[in-house]
């Protein structure tokens, strides 16, 4: 895209820059005497904006940012322009100054709008003119919102009450703004000294909007007043379906609570007519806790119900109350939003449950992905490095187009603190640092480049990386153990669990580190760093020795918590020893030792969250452990089904005896009974079975398709007859199929893009033949026995290993 040439200011309300939850409407009239052959506007705010032309609604946004670098959408609307009088119209909300967990929506007010307007294509940089936001657009504080508004929760934004009645035509080019105050100027565009200084164009696609009605009615209550036809709006609203709420008798409350069936996350859009008024308030839950509200006065006549906010929700309730006479709910949807992936993917087997976790796992990952890659979107819609982390392995296994991730991990590396360090959230800058996550931030960001083959991406992030090396480097102790992983103000996270004891020298910490060292040789080498590889693997053989010399626990190939200068911690769980093992700190007799004498003998206290899960089933896969890990699989998440999740819950305590969903007061979380802390119910780093059930079990690893490699190794386990798939990739379609034959073996059937020019594959009565732009692999699955290197026919330009 090219860039803006800014002749636009930021503007805002004048007078209200020092206060919270402000609406503020801004407007600029412009008569055009000749059609443009080409009109683009370019706009940001910050928090959030929506923009009209003529009264039409054209976008929202912006993409969630840290304030040095603001994003931007740019709409092309030639088409929508007309002869005469236009207007563009900005309606944008500022959280403003009250404190927030995790630090997000900070900064003043502010609005950036510049429509170009270009003569013809051959001058396509240089536009005719602009209209650019500035002293002379006019701007007034929303009449429609009051700001006498609760928070919706210590993570988010303020509930809305929103007087419809206030509601003036403002959007239109035939308003009369003649009594509207001048916008005030809050910076130049660009300006070094600017709250914001840069301004990036939107980096990916904007978000697919889907309407979806609820699939159906949970309750209908009348409360003294009086409902009729509350499945009515379950029907197509073209049949004319009308609900009745009637809430005329003082003190009535009728209310209907409806159920989209799972998460979504959007826009509601409610259409009522009111004859004489009334009020409309909705209640959005993920669970039957309906606690999250918005209140609507409504004027007498058609309302439109739109909150401005976004909502992440399952069920929501609409409560009529005060209302003089009967309201008539005509329709009833949610403009659902997520990242317009691409492609189709498929996973199915003989065990229909594990079809069911693959499927809530890849649906939980979409959720997940808005402007970022999300770690709730109805708590935080915060990004965490290790949520996104496991997420990507999903969208690498399941879609062809990764520019989510890339994003995601570039707004990690944009606010790097100038010690080096990467907050463990985003996507603006905060005190949250988290050691480990550090680590997976660079971890992250090479499996992307593994997978995309991205250059640029490596060659603009390496500054970052290098930069996070020194970090790293400068908390080393004489022996090169990562120390004072416990000191105020970190968060030493590895896992969500009391067990873990995090002291000085966590040895999980520096396992990650070691990892991290490995993979930043990697990543040097690929950048023809040679030199500096070299160091990195020199300083990486050195941690290894002293984690194993002094983090061990003394005769045994286990590894304690901790190190502090008392000694080794008596703590050992199984966290700290996976991280050994998927770190490669442990031999591999020591992990198979390890995982079959303490970790499947339940010797170590428990792994109660979703998230660690992910480091424990791919060192059992890796290890040739994979029943256990697909009964894991079965028995953790299945368990989560059956007590009706929908999407993955963010913790879950399998021994728990609760037969429902977590709340606040239950006891599925570490925050358990601090009502202070919603339970999020939709959890991204909760979704790796999906991804290690396509790429262990269907057998088809596509995570370095980067380099065109491909692997097809399927690890048939008990009790399952059959697997296929489709997995969607850069290159095209990868097919794959696999099932027990008459002859007790099993025979699989793979279509790969022949852009693949290196496959793994181990298999008895192997072929490959190429056509038509695929190679088809057919073979037995080996089970067991000694390998033998099978020799194959194949084209020149595929190699077989």
């Amino acid at each position: 895209m090219n860039s803006v040439n800014w002749r636009a200011d930021w503007i805002w309300a004048a007078g209200v820059s020092e206060e919270n939850n402000v609406y503020v409407e801004a407007r600029r009239r412009f008569e055009l005497t000749v059609q443009p052959k080409r009109a683009t506007v370019h706009i940001s705010a910050n928090q959030h904006y929506k923009l009209y032309l003529n009264g039409n609604e054209i976008g929202r946004g912006p993409a969630p940012a840290d304030l040095s670098w603001m994003s931007y959408d740019s709409y092309d609307i030639g088409e929508r322009l007309q002869a005469g009088t236009n207007v563009l119209a900005v309606v944008a909300h500022n959280f403003g100054r009250e404190p927030i967990v995790t630090e997000q929506l900070q900064g003043p007010g502010g609005i950036i709008c510049q429509l170009d307007l270009f003569g013809s294509l051959e001058n396509a940089d240089t536009p005719l003119g602009s209209i650019a936001s500035g002293a002379d657009w006019k701007c007034r504080r929303s009449p429609k919102w009051t700001t006498k508004a609760s928070r919706l929760h210590l993570w988010g934004g303020y509930r809305e009450i929103a007087d419809l009645k206030a509601e003036d035509g403002w959007e239109r080019a035939d308003y009369d703004d003649s009594a509207w105050p001048a916008a005030a100027v809050a910076a130049r565009a660009e300006q070094p000294d600017s709250p914001w200084p840069r301004l990036l164009p939107r980096e990916i696609p904007p978000l697919r909007e889907t309407l979806v009605q609820p699939v159906s009615v949970v309750a209908a209550e009348s409360y003294l007043g009086r409902l009729e036809s509350a499945e009515g709006l379950l029907r197509d609203p073209g049949e004319g379906a009308v609900t009745v709420l009637d809430a005329s008798v003082p003190g009535s409350l009728p209310q209907i609570t409806y159920d989209f069936g799972t998460e979504i996350v959007g826009y509601p859009e409610i259409e009522v007519e009111a004859a004489e008024g009334g009020v409309v308030q909705l209640f959005y839950g993920e669970s039957l806790e309906l606690v999250l509200t918005d209140t609507f006065l409504l004027r007498k006549g058609a309302n439109k119900l739109e909150p401005f906010g976004r909502r992440a929700f399952r069920y929501l309730k609409i409560a009529g109350m005060a209302t003089p006479s009967a309201l008539r709910v005509r329709s009833l949807g949610v403009r659902f939003v997520h990242y317009p992936y691409e492609g189709e993917p498929v996973f199915r087997c003989s065990d229909e449950k594990l079809n069911r976790i693959w499927e809530t796992g890849r649906y939980t990952t979409v959720v997940n992905s808005q402007h970022h890659l999300e770690d709730c979107p109805y708590r935080e819609a915060a990004l965490w490095v290790a949520d996104a982390v496991v997420m990507g392995k999903v969208v690498y296994q399941t879609y062809s187009n990764p520019e989510l991730v890339r994003k995601s991990l570039l707004q990690g590396a944009r606010i790097q603190n100038e010690d080096g360090s990467i907050p463990g959230t985003g996507p603006q800058r905060n005190r949250f640092l988290l050691p480990d996550f550090c680590a997976f931030w660079l971890l992250g960001a090479w499996e992307y480049y593994s997978y995309s083959g991205d250059l640029q991406f490596i060659q603009e992030i390496w500054p970052h990386a290098a930069l996070l090396a020194d970090w790293f480097g400068r908390q080393e102790d004489e022996a090169g153990l990562f120390a004072k992983a416990d000191r105020s103000g970190w968060w030493c996270f590895i896992d969500w669990s009391d067990d873990i004891e995090r002291k000085d020298r966590v040895t999980a910490v520096s396992c990650y580190y070691y990892k991290f060292l490995l993979t930043l040789s990697l990543m040097a080498q690929e950048l023809q760093e040679d030199g500096r590889a070299a160091e990195f693997l020199r300083k990486a053989k050195r941690l290894r020795e002293a984690i194993r010399t002094r983090q061990r626990v003394p005769g045994t190939s286990l590894y304690a918590d901790c190190l502090t200068d008392e000694g080794l911690s008596s703590s050992v769980t199984a966290q700290t020893n996976f991280a050994a093992a998927w770190s490669g700190i442990m031999e591999e007799a020591e992990v198979v030792a390890f995982i079959r004498e303490e970790y499947l003998a339940e010797r170590l206290p428990p792994i109660r969250g979703a998230f660690f899960y992910h480091i424990v089933l791919e060192t059992l896969f890796q290890y040739g452990f994979a029943e256990e890990a697909v009964s894991i699989i079965r028995g953790y998440w299945g368990a989560m089904l059956d007590r009706g999740a929908m999407t993955w819950w963010e913790t879950f305590d399998l021994s728990l005896p609760f037969p429902t969903t977590p709340s606040p007061y239950l006891g599925h979380t570490p925050t358990y009974l601090q009502d202070s802390i919603p339970v999020s119910l939709s959890h991204g780093w909760g979704a790796s079975p999906t991804y290690l059930l396509s790429r262990e079990v269907l057998g088809a690893d596509v995570s370095e398709a980067g380099t065109g490699r491909v692997s097809i190794r399927p690890t048939p386990v008990e009790g399952l007859d059959w697997a296929e798939g489709v997995i969607p990739t850069q290159h095209g379609e990868l097919q794959i199929r696999w099932a027990r034959e008459q002859d007790g073996r099993l025979h699989l059937k793979a279509q790969i893009p022949s852009a693949f020019s290196v496959i793994e594959a181990d298999m008895e009565q192997m072929t490959l033949v190429n056509a038509d732009s695929r190679t088809c692999l057919t073979g037995i699955i080996r089970v067991r026995g000694p390998e033998i290197q099978e020799e194959c026919g194949v084209g020149a330009d595929v190699t077989i290993l």
